[in-house]
This record gives C-alpha cells, structure tokens and sequence, in this order.
C-alpha cells in the first residue's frame, strides 16, 4: 500500500462494511417487490449501492499517489455543523409540524452552508423544494404524511 492513496482504500473499506451490515439487516426481513416493498427492500438495495461504491473508492485508491486529484477545499467546521442541524431540525419537526415545515427549515439551514449562494436562491430552494416534496411524497407516491400539522 506504499503508493496507494491509503485515504481511498479505507474509506471503501469502512463504506463496505456498513453495505455488508446494511445487506445483513435486510437479510432478516421480508423483501416484497417494487409495486409492494416489503421492509427489507430499501435497505437491501442501498446496501448494494454501497457495495458498489466501496469497491469504486478502493479502485480509485488503487491508482498511485502522484496520479490521485488534490483534495482542494475542504467543507468549513461552519458548513458541516449546518448540514447537520438540517438534518437534525428535518428529523425532529416531522412528525410535530408536518412535511412541509419541515423540509423548509431543512433546506433553508442546509442552504446556509453555502456562502456563495445568494439570499434570494436559498429562500427560492426554501420554498420549491418543500412543494417538491409535497408532489412526491403525498400526491405522486400516497404517502400518509401530513403536510402541516400542529403537535405541541
């Protein structure tokens, strides 16, 4: 591994075995089809996604070092800390305030993470992407997720 790009490897490592506990978790439960999904589908077809891409990380570190691309800039500790209070707020309002809500706050504080971005962009991403969801979710697939709701 002395020319590798030892970062690559492991991280198709580590991405290999979160596949192979996803796939194991699947393993147990009932599949169903694409029209009835049962609840192992979605894991067991993501842990097959993450099959693919561990191995396409441990390839790519297989390349030498002096060919492997810089890293650039890396995402400020700001940006991170944003992004996951996004996915937090999603996680926590969704059931109290319903989808719409929920996505909003989501997309506006995932949004702030950008600094290049302007004002009026993340308050239009703000605004289409929970209607977006709305079209997805509880017209296009019947979801039985409330758009608003008020749970104190």
């Amino acid at each position: 591994m002395r020319n590798l790009n030892k970062i690559d490897v492991l991280a198709g490592l580590f991405v290999l075995v979160i596949a192979a506990l996803s796939l194991f978790e699947a393993s147990g439960l009932a599949m169903g089809s694409a029209r009835s999904m049962g609840p192992g589908y979605f894991p067991f077809y993501i842990g097959l996604i993450m099959v693919v891409i561990g191995i396409a990380l441990i390839l790519q570190g297989r390349r030498p070092v002096e060919e492997a691309p810089e890293f650039g800039n890396l995402p400020s500790a700001r940006s991170i800390l944003l992004v996951l209070a996004a996915v937090t707020s999603f996680a926590l309002m969704i059931e109290r305030f319903g989808l719409v809500p929920a996505t909003a706050v989501a997309v506006f504080l995932g949004t702030l993470a950008d600094r290049e971005s302007s004002l009026l962009q993340k308050l239009i991403l703000t605004i289409v992407v929970p209607v977006v969801c709305v079209l997805i979710f509880k017209i296009g697939l019947s979801m039985s997720v409330d758009v608003f709701r008020w749970r104190p």
